[in-house]
């Protein structure tokens, strides 16, 4: 853990009052210092755009915590840009030399809610040149800690989660005869669902004696249905599991599965790879590091010349569905695994390619576009369904590198900020989006914007991109908002153990998604490793 402070931005340092050493136990959180930080840092715009430079990213946001800049156009014969910002009942007004400023200088003032914004040029005798340019958005409740406290036995909370999926249809299904069954309906994603329910057995083997051998007997099934529905060897995409299963029993997501008969996502091969290395770490079965590393050696057989993957590809052929290509994030972490923790040779020319698309494509334009296994991504232009999911893995993947570079810290410092201030709810005004009547009491983070509702696995994502900011700043307001997120995930968690996929629905322990419930375990556990 570095206890170095790295200067992240400008406006970072406020926070040195409140961004102590570390040291052993829980630091103490001063919330009257922390909510005066976080008040100062929400006037400083998230990666804001310049022309010709830097794209302007929030083209389709509807709600905002950090004071914005939008992409209005210069207007001919204009002098200075007047910003008027209405609530209904109030306009507070300044004036700029360029109609892309922030709101900083009224952002504090303006009251919580819809926002209509107004920029109208002015000519220099200041009357008015052209028609104003028109932006409604949402202002939304900033961080103000501290929220309700829970037990702080975040341990014990992460076992009960993987006891729910092993004893839920989750894992036991897979008992019955080794052989996916689409009794649980999302085992028709088979990547990243049988994936996980691989690495949620190996995590309560690994940590209650009493659940080992069914847990490993659960873990073992699942990984050896992976191996057999992968393409084999010769094929173009050889050792590739399958993202899509229909199986023989139930209908699965019908919808989703007719559409995509042939198709694969190519990243979520990585998810097998992950799951096959975790069970190999707990039995030492050579077959299943074998496989993982067949996998990643197809990934470097068909990156890019420019360090790219497809998207979605054809699961037969190989040949791209759509003309995206994927995040890399993952499948860079699970080389980096391999290269760290196994000390495997032969990815570091892959590594180095592929991060240097990263940062060309996606770090400096924020096109933080979801890429999911049930949305037509191929719909979408750029910036229209922004998603914490893939700015959380950049900062998973930049920040678990030994030694971050500093340019790699101030960049993951602003992909955290972009994740609260697009999909974080501290205590949300939007009451017509969510209908239950707890939300306001528990911080939740949303998915993406197509699927504007609170999922566990981006709480989970969001809290451990802050806790890696934490880690390497020290920055305390990062563990505090860590600490509240996490705490939510606890706060839904029913007594059964699951945590519900969908949060403000706590009742439906159905229908949950057990990758989600994965990353909601592992977020739990990192969050006592680094609050120790």
């Amino acid at each position: 853990m570095k206890k170095s402070f790295v200067i992240i931005s400008a406006l970072a340092l406020l926070c040195v009052a409140s961004c102590k050493p570390k040291s052993a136990g829980m630091p103490f959180l001063d919330y009257e210092v922390l909510n005066e930080q976080a008040a100062q840092e929400y006037l400083q715009p998230v990666h804001p755009g310049s022309r010709p430079d830097v794209p302007f990213w929030n083209k389709f946001s509807f709600k905002f915590i950090y004071a914005p800049a939008f992409d209005f156009d210069d207007v001919d014969g204009a002098a200075a840009y007047v910003f008027a910002a209405t609530d209904g009942d109030t306009t507070l007004f300044f004036t700029s030399d360029t109609p892309r400023t922030a709101l900083s200088p009224i952002w504090g003032e303006l009251p919580f809610g819809r926002i209509d914004l107004s920029v109208q040029a002015i000519g220099a005798e200041k009357e008015p040149v052209g028609e104003p340019q028109m932006r409604s958005f949402t202002k939304d409740y900033p961080f103000i800690g501290p929220y309700e406290a829970v037990s702080d036995d975040y341990t014990g909370a992460a076992l009960r989660a993987a006891e729910y999926i092993h004893n839920s249809p989750i894992g036991q299904l897979w008992l019955v005869n080794g052989e996916p069954n689409l009794g649980y309906r999302f085992n028709c994603y088979a990547c990243k669902i049988w994936s996980a329910t691989i690495q949620c057995e190996c995590f309560l083997a690994a940590n209650k004696p009493e659940f080992k051998e069914e847990a490993l007997t659960i873990a073992r099934n699942a990984a050896a249905a992976l191996i057999k529905y992968s393409r084999p060897a010769g094929e173009p995409l050889a050792y590739f599991p399958p993202t899509y299963f229909r199986g023989n029993e139930g209908e699965g997501i019908t919808g989703v599965l007719d559409r995509n008969q042939e198709s694969t996502m190519f990243v979520e091969a990585v998810c097998a790879a992950k799951a096959l290395l975790d069970l190999y770490d707990i039995t030492k079965d050579k077959q299943y590091f074998d496989f993982a590393c067949r996998i990643a050696e197809t990934y470097r057989t068909l990156q890019g010349e420019d360090g790219s993957w497809p998207m979605k590809v054809n699961y037969y052929t190989g040949e791209p569905t759509i003309p995206a290509p994927c995040m890399p994030t993952t499948i860079l972490q699970l080389a980096q695994r391999l290269k760290d923790q196994y000390k495997v040779k032969g990815f570091e020319e892959m590594l180095a390619r592929s991060e240097a698309w990263l940062w060309a494509n996606t770090l400096s334009t924020f096109n933080f576009n979801g890429q999911f296994e049930d949305v037509r991504v191929e719909d979408h232009e750029p910036f229209q369904d922004l998603t914490n999911c893939v700015a959380v893995d950049c900062i998973d993947y930049l920040l678990a590198k030994p030694k971050p570079s500093e340019e790699e810290v101030r960049t993951c410092f602003e992909m955290a900020r972009f994740a609260e201030d697009q999909f974080t709810l501290w205590n949300s005004p939007l009451g017509d989006v969510y209908s239950d009547s707890n939300r306001e009491s528990i911080p939740f983070v949303y998915e993406q914007f197509d699927f504007q509702v609170p999922v566990d696995h981006s709480t989970a994502g969001v809290a451990m991109a802050w806790m890696r900011i934490y880690e390497q700043t020290g920055d305390l307001l990062a563990l505090a908002k860590a600490k509240a997120l996490v705490d939510s995930l606890v706060k839904v968690q029913k007594d059964s153990g699951c945590i519900p996929t969908v949060m403000h629905n706590m009742e439906d322990c159905n229908d949950i998604w057990a990758n989600c419930t994965w990353q909601s375990i592992v977020a739990l556990t990192r969050f006592v490793a680094i609050a120790k």
